[in-house]
């Protein structure tokens, strides 16, 4: 090898080695997107509370957390007031705690709670008033009584329809066609009034994506696989506890084939798809 040969391989050689002490970079950290991940899986959301559900969230980085309350307890025994229905990040309610995501993507924390006008009612305000011996003593303030103002002739409410005293519904509870006539013309007549009757489950369906909310279907009488009486009532987007079941008559659960007494709101009928709304009042099993 010549002399000229070996000085340019030793200056390549020099140059490799500077590179490899001193690699080039393409971009800084500034041009690096943080991501962020979730605390936890969506399939290990088990009786969690929204505020712990949030600030876990937060500590993890994500900077747009936002809360939704479904108000559907009634007494909370099942289902803890605050306990999470579900979460959604970007809209999508399964995720994985591997997961990387924007730390200013959308999160929806769904939680169980209470409707507010079931929150109890404010007491009395109080005044207080000199007696005539100088005392101080506290009474009400200058309110008229509910019980003054309540006249003798105080409308009660309505009666409930049974197949007792009402031929329309007697008719109704017995009809093959659920998208017979008759149907609309009851729906329409007796909207918003309650009914009572024996019916049974022919139908549970998740309400949407929720898992403590569905959709049940009855129909008049004693379950039978092979057939069904009356119209197609539904009872849509619902939990356990708005059956309103007696504590001496509560099931576990309401599967296919339970057979109810039923005291329902009559709500408004579908002639598309043949569903007729019922709002449950009180229920038990028969």
């Amino acid at each position: 090898m010549s002399h000229r040969s070996l000085l340019r391989a030793r200056a390549c050689a020099a140059f490799a080695a500077v590179l490899v002490a001193f690699p080039v970079s393409g971009c800084s950290d500034g041009d690096h997107t943080v991501q962020v991940q979730p605390p936890f899986s969506s399939s290990q959301l088990d009786d969690a509370n929204y505020q712990d559900v949030v600030a876990q969230f937060q500590e993890a980085g994500f900077t747009n957390v936002t809360t939704e309350p479904i108000p559907d307890l009634i007494i909370g025994w099942l289902t803890a007031d605050g306990e999470v229905e579900e979460i959604s990040i970007a809209g999508d309610t399964e995720f994985e705690s591997g997961e990387h995501f924007d730390p200013a993507v959308a999160v929806i924390v769904r939680y169980h709670t209470f409707p507010e006008d079931e929150s109890p009612s404010p007491a009395p305000e109080q005044s207080a008033t000199r007696a005539p011996s100088g005392e101080t003593t506290t009474q009400a303030a200058a309110t008229p009584s509910k019980a003054a103002e309540t006249s003798p002739s105080t409308p009660t409410a309505p009666a409930t329809l049974t197949v007792e005293n009402n031929a329309d519904l007697a008719a109704l509870l017995t009809l093959k066609d659920p998208f017979d006539p008759s149907v609309a013309a009851f729906a329409a007549t007796y909207q918003g009034q309650i009914i009572e009757f024996d019916g049974c489950v022919v139908g549970v369906a998740p309400h949407g994506s929720y898992k403590t909310r569905f959709d049940y279907l009855l129909s008049a009488g004693d379950y039978d696989p092979d057939s069904a009486l009356g119209p197609a009532f539904q009872l849509s987007d619902i939990n356990y506890h708005d059956f309103h079941f007696p504590p001496e008559n509560a099931p576990s659960n309401v599967p296919v084939g339970t057979n109810l007494h039923i005291i329902a709101k009559v709500g408004e009928y579908d002639p598309v798809s043949g569903n007729f709304q019922l709002k449950p009042v009180a229920t038990a099993v028969r």
